[in-house]
């Protein structure tokens, strides 16, 4: 028996049935598509469902394969058994020969573009870097920076057209390091790569330990003097725009008649908290970007405003409640606020 025979019989009883192809589609959970297919002899229907499909026509599995008038030999059944197994078999291996092309295509495309996020890395042009050499390579020039997150190397970076790199200096007549607003492609794997925009951006803040704070005093919760200041700055590890963010630890005190013993004119250098003097430290913030006692929401009443590093989360509050100390967090302050907890390193 063939596909041809196979699909008018499937017709003819499917007619005298008084369906649809589409009924009939219903019936055996498969596409009309797929029925007018069996009915023009393009395919034979699956072994699985040659029994439901009998059903329907209202025949026995054995007269749908032999077609009912065509019963020559009682081994008609099993050859036409064996022959839509066969088509059914093409099939399913068509189909998975086509998955696996699929897949295999997938997975090529995707190892494509994970080696091209680990060879390459698109800097924003927000990001300032120091320029540690500058040279000039057969007619070619290059400047050389550090490997972001990683001080041990050093990445080439040839310039493109519109890199001035005569206006590019290394450091100020007081050896200060100046920072560059720079916009390039470069390769992890051979540290090289094209610089296409390089613009001063400020002087490079690597000192900020070096700098000395003045101490500060205001009234603060319960106690008429707080004296406090900023310690111990040092680069963010976790900033991606190194060198343009620092964190320092903010620190309020209180003291044994602070106003004879001067420290509200005395400065430090970040590294000492004044230990001969302080009787108290009520506060100790560390990680924070900056820290000032104001009375920020009007109340009256004094509180530490923090800024922190945090993005979502940029300010915190500290405040004594029943003699406990309470944090909020707003997501906003005053503007009189938010001037004065602006850093010395971005002014």
């Amino acid at each position: 028996m063939n596909k041809e025979q196979l699909g008018a019989f499937i017709g003819a009883r499917r007619k005298e049935q008084n369906m649809t192809q589409k009924d009939l589609a219903v019936h055996l959970h498969v596409t009309d598509k797929a029925v007018s297919k069996w009915e023009r002899g393009l395919s034979y229907p699956d072994v699985t469902l040659l029994e439901p499909l009998a059903a329907v026509l209202g025949l026995t599995v054995e007269e749908l394969m032999t077609c009912r008038e065509t019963v020559e030999r009682e081994d008609e059944p099993v050859n036409t058994l064996l022959d839509i197994s066969r088509d059914s078999l093409k099939t399913e291996k068509r189909r998975g020969w086509s998955r696996l092309v699929g897949v295999l295509a997938l997975l090529a495309v995707t190892g494509l573009m994970v080696l091209y996020a680990v060879s390459f890395r698109s800097v924003r042009e927000s990001d300032s870097h120091v320029v540690q050499l500058k040279e000039t390579v057969d007619g070619v020039n290059y400047l050389y920076i550090m490997e972001p997150w990683n001080d041990d190397h050093l990445l080439r970076l040839r310039c493109g057209e519109n890199v001035d790199f005569d206006a590019v200096q290394l450091a100020d007549e007081g050896g200060d390091a100046y920072t560059y607003r720079m916009s390039f492609r470069w390769n992890r794997w051979t540290r090289q790569g094209v610089v296409t925009a390089c613009e001063r951006s400020g002087i490079s803040l690597g000192g900020m330990m070096d700098v000395s704070f003045e101490v500060e005093c205001e009234q603060l919760f319960a106690y008429p003097e707080v004296f406090y200041t900023t310690e111990n700055y040092y680069q963010d590890p976790y900033s991606k725009s190194r060198g343009r963010v620092f964190l320092c630890n903010a620190r309020f005190w209180i003291t044994d008649d602070p106003l004879d013993k001067g420290l509200l004119n005395q400065v430090h250098d970040g590294g000492s908290p004044y230990p001969e003097e302080v009787k108290e430290t009520i506060l100790l913030v560390e990680d924070c970007m900056n820290a000032v006692i104001c009375d920020w929401d009007g109340d009256g009443e004094n509180e530490v405003v923090v800024r922190t590093r945090w993005v979502e989360k940029p300010y915190t509050i500290y405040d004594m409640v029943d003699g406990k100390m309470v944090e909020t967090w707003p997501d906003t302050v005053p503007e009189k606020v938010r001037e004065k907890l602006v850093c010395i390193w971005e002014q």
